[in-house]
């Protein structure tokens, strides 16, 4: 039984509010467009006014388009009522016959920044589940007054100019998309929905408990009128360096499947470049190739891109990265430094379900039969640990069969991702299997590997925490002279 269960609101505030129908919320989902025929929506829903608000809306939404709606509430294992709120949360949306499903933050709790590590945890379990249920569009209850908050937030903290624009209504995931369809709509308006539905909602203690920033920028801008935002000043403020930032990416960017970006200096760097643009294309693939969830702070990405723009060479460490100048444009790779370098054992009892291992947030390793590793004794590995990789012979012969990864500099080669059994190496990220035979066998290495072996076990890929741009990466060949 929980206690903090209501179907009342400040009456003032409720007054004021109008109920969204299914005209309006078409609209708003309609900005998201396209969709499946037959749509499947996940919606985070805590049981506040907001999420059930979005739950009943989008599941109405679908139900006119004989799609399916499925709700998941995260217990964070925070609070003692937490649990029994995700019961209640199922029970109620189960009226509406939703599908709900209850997912439990496991492990160690932290001890400060408690929300913002608690939300870092929601969205992975979010974008887990995406991945396991088949689901590409999740949706979020974050409304236009929690949009005032996150402003304000940012710009106490002096953040990038993007980031003082607020969340963007649109955001991908490793597995799908993000979407916030209620970013322009006011609280009232969504308790005014409930309210004409009947449907109460819980009231969670933490968003009245001025320990956490949040609730004390919420009252301080209830407090003071003039310490408000306009957000639509702000949404065109976002949309036009979006534009800015797309367009660089696409000039200057090029990410290849082995983790590793090439920036054309002289795009990037140009006089005429907008810096904010610079600034935010830089951060994001540090982000990316790093495979962290958020860029590194504004004066760090700024302060390397006046050092790139005096030093064409400059060996730069950035986030968890090297940016590094060459000839063949800067190259941006992870820093074998940063990394973990404990090997990842591919036994029964680490070897998921799935047959997908996660390697420093960046690689995926798929087994094709999920007993393959657990069976054959692998474990993954940077291939800086490999002994072999320190061996002249190795590096020419790599440069003389795949001269794009041989040309790499030996730092960014370290730190990509390889397949080892008890013998040595078997296979590396963004390199064929073939090539990685044929550069063994130069090597003067005893066992070269059969052409087939690893291709039959598992297979590489590229899986950043958030992917470089909504549009997806630039492809690229293998431009044996780009980084000669």
């Amino acid at each position: 039984m929980i206690d903090n269960v209501t179907s009342s609101y400040d009456q003032d505030t409720a007054s004021r509010g109008t109920p969204l129908d299914a005209v309006v919320f078409d609209k708003l989902m309609m900005a998201f467009a396209p969709f499946e025929s037959v749509p499947k929506l996940l919606v985070g829903v805590s049981g506040g006014a907001d999420s059930m608000a979005l739950a009943v809306l989008a599941h109405d939404w679908c139900q006119a388009r004989g799609g399916q709606v499925i709700a998941v509430t995260v217990d964070h294992g925070l609070r003692k009522a937490a649990a029994d709120e995700a019961r209640w949360v199922a029970a109620e949306l189960a009226r509406y016959e939703i599908e709900h499903i209850t997912k439990v933050w496991q492990g160690a709790k932290p001890t400060g920044a408690v929300q913002e590590k608690a939300r870092q945890a929601r969205y992975q379990i979010f974008n887990d589940l995406m991945q396991e249920i088949g689901v590409f569009h999740l949706l979020v209850a974050h409304h236009a007054s929690d949009q005032r908050e996150t402003i304000a937030m940012r710009r106490d903290r002096g953040t990038t100019p993007l980031g003082q624009a607020g969340m963007s209504a649109r955001r991908f995931l490793r597995h799908g998309r993000l979407l916030r369809p209620l970013l322009g709509i006011a609280k009232a308006d969504l308790v005014a929905t409930l309210l004409a539905r009947q449907q109460p909602w819980i009231e969670d203690p933490s968003n009245r408990d001025e320990k956490f920033e949040r609730v004390r920028v919420r009252n301080a801008l209830a407090d003071d009128a003039s310490a408000d935002v306009d957000l639509k000043r702000d949404a065109a403020t976002r949309h036009n360096l979006e534009r800015s930032i797309g367009r660089l990416l696409a000039d200057a960017v090029t990410l290849h499947a082995n983790g590793i970006a090439i920036l054309n200096a002289d795009v990037l760097l140009a006089a005429d470049a907008d810096r904010d643009a610079a600034i935010h294309t830089l951060g994001q693939v540090v982000r990316t190739v790093r495979g962290a969830s958020y860029m590194p702070a504004r004066d760090k990405l700024a302060g390397a891109l006046d050092r790139l723009r005096t030093d064409n060479t400059a060996r730069i460490s950035l986030g968890g990265c090297v940016l590094h100048g060459r000839k063949g444009g800067i190259c941006v790779y992870r820093e074998f430094g940063r990394m973990a370098k404990d090997p990842i054992a591919l036994d029964t009892e680490s070897l998921p379900l799935s047959g997908v291992v996660k390697f420093d947030n960046r690689f995926e390793w798929q087994a094709d039969d999920a007993g393959f590793g657990a069976q054959s004794g692998l474990w993954i590995g940077p291939l800086g640990l490999c002994d072999v990789f320190h061996t002249k012979s190795f590096r020419t012969a790599l440069r003389e069969i795949a001269p794009f990864i041989g040309n790499l500099p030996r730092a960014a080669l370290a730190s990509m991702p390889a397949l080892y059994d008890k013998e040595g190496l078997l296979s590396v990220g963004g390199l064929e299997v073939s090539e990685l035979s044929d550069v063994l066998s130069a090597a003067g290495c005893e066992r070269p590997l059969g052409r087939g072996q690893i291709a039959s076990g598992g297979s590489w890929q590229f899986a950043p925490q958030v992917p470089l741009w909504e549009s997806g990466f630039k492809s690229s060949p293998k431009p044996d002279n780009l980084l000669a």
